[in-house]
């Protein structure tokens, strides 16, 4: 059975996401998943020479202070760092899903560029703030912003490792403490990999504790409970458990709400989940019409028109490629629904990837479109087909597009909900025929496919656009239960 605050998380999280209140703080957990050592680790050569043995390590900062003060100075202390830190493990899944979310803030402790390079992957932008004087730097348009609030392995000579940094962190880096303040007050955080020692978390937690007393903002802390095999002794592990317990009910006093998983290989597939939920969200209206068709296009745009303003009308965010009829159309009637409501957000709520056109002659680039119908479905959780023919180069005549089937291909692969609208024609009433009677799912909390009913309604040649909306948003709305 799924606990209440794993409910609660898969609910209140992915909206918080959809309004772009979401944000992220990536914890040393994270990283040594990835292979990185724990800071206990990553000192122990440092202790043992100074004769203090790797179990007896707990102040670690101390011990980095030590180290320096019996050297004259922290370049051992930074050879360490440089030579386990600025190794390039593989980037995690975790990470990896982090990088396709709607967040615009990661925070993290690390020093290591996992957080970076996951978002390089994806061609995605992001701007690393390692030291306060980035703060004053202008942000890249578009581009996620990662506070690196304990510096970078780039940047060895400003990093938080010692007493003397964590004591003269305000007078240093003061300048991160109260943007994550407003973060905390205004957004919804995940933190990720945290222990929630670090003493300037602690000391934000409670200013935000003093900033609300009675309803904090509501914050998740994904975490793995004391496990027997974790310890030596029944009696350790029965302290450990009651010290976490405690632990959890403690962060309730700063809007913390823990999420307890059973192991950490479980992360990927809860945040899957989450991804899944936002996608959900999105719906991309994938078809085409070729202008000189006949009069079937004015069918066509109609229903691509009164789709898309039922996206705009149902809240949900609107994917498109931007064709010539039936993107045109859906991004028209979308902006016709955000007009009457007066919600002029387009620059969150339209995600448009407008195929590259060829100079006539010549034929499109086939990779580039694959890797874009795989974005799009990607970013999608629905895909309405609507039309779907094209005109044949080499005979002029009228023929089915293999694009859109492509683009149903790829929706599949992406776990995507299908609804073909059959009545449109050409490749959605082959993709309606071909889900009929199928084994793909079309009830449940697995299902990717309307009803064989819904199909055979929305493929009658008699159908109007006024049903049609009428069905589709039906469909939808047992989506938003199944989620």
């Amino acid at each position: 059975m799924v606990a209440a605050t794993t409910k609660r998380f898969l609910k209140d999280y992915p909206e918080a996401l959809i309004g772009g209140a979401g944000a992220v703080f990536v914890g040393a957990g994270v990283s040594m998943g990835a292979g990185y050592p724990s800071w206990a680790s990553l000192l122990t050569e440092v202790g043992e020479e100074l004769g203090v043995k790797s179990g007896e390590l707990h102040d670690l900062a101390a011990l980095a202070q030590w180290s320096i003060q019996e050297n004259g100075s922290a370049t051992q202390v930074r050879n360490v760092i440089k030579e386990q830190i600025g190794v390039e493990y593989p980037v995690p899944p975790t990470l990896e899903i982090i990088s396709r979310l709607p967040v615009k803030y990661i925070w993290t402790t690390n020093y290591d560029r996992l957080v970076e390079r996951a978002f390089g992957a994806v061609n995605r932008p992001i701007d690393t703030v390692s030291g306060a004087a980035d703060l004053a730097l202008r942000a890249t348009p578009g581009a996620s912003r990662l506070f690196k609030m304990h510096g970078s392995i780039e940047r060895l000579d400003d990093v938080v490792i010692s007493t003397d940094d964590y004591e003269l962190y305000r007078s240093k880096r003061g300048a991160f403490l109260p943007l994550l303040q407003a973060h905390l007050s205004s957004m919804s955080m995940l933190f990720l990999g945290i222990s929630f020692t670090d003493p300037n978390i602690r000391h934000v937690l409670s200013l935000i504790r003093e900033s609300f007393i009675s309803a904090p903002p509501e914050h998740f802390a994904i975490v793995r409970p004391p496990h027997r095999g974790d310890y030596r002794s029944e009696a350790e592990f029965e302290t450990r458990s009651i010290q976490h317990r405690l632990w959890s009910r403690d962060l309730k006093r700063y809007g913390l709400v823990v999420v307890e998983i059973d192991d950490y290989a479980e992360l990927p597939e809860l945040l899957r989940q989450v991804e899944r939920r936002v996608a959900a969200r999105r719906v991309w209206v994938s078809g085409s019409w070729p202008p000189e068709a006949g009069a079937e296009i004015a069918k066509v745009y109609g229903v691509a028109q009164a789709i898309g303003q039922l996206v705009g009308n149902r809240g949900r965010d609107l994917v498109s490629g931007a064709g010539l009829v039936v993107g045109s159309a859906s991004i028209a009637g979308f902006l016709d629904a955000l007009r009457s409501s007066g919600g002029w957000d387009l620059d969150r709520r339209l995600i448009a990837r407008p195929f590259p056109q060829p100079i006539p002659g010549a034929a499109p680039d086939g990779v580039q479109w694959a890797a874009l119908r795989a974005e799009l479905a990607r970013i999608a959780g629905i895909v309405v087909f609507v039309g779907g023919m094209k005109v044949d180069p080499d005979t002029g005549s009228v023929m089915v597009a293999g694009g859109v089937l492509d683009e149903f291909e790829a929706a599949k692969a992406a776990d995507c909900f299908v609804i073909p609208v059959g009545s449109t024609g050409g490749a959605a009433a082959q993709i309606s025929d071909s889900l009929i009677g199928s084994a793909i799912d079309a009830s449940g909390p697995n299902a990717m496919r309307p009803t064989d009913e819904e199909l055979k309604e929305l493929a009658r040649a008699d159908i109007s656009v006024g049903k049609i909306v009428q069905l589709v948003s039906a469909i939808l709305t047992r989506i938003d239960k199944r989620t």
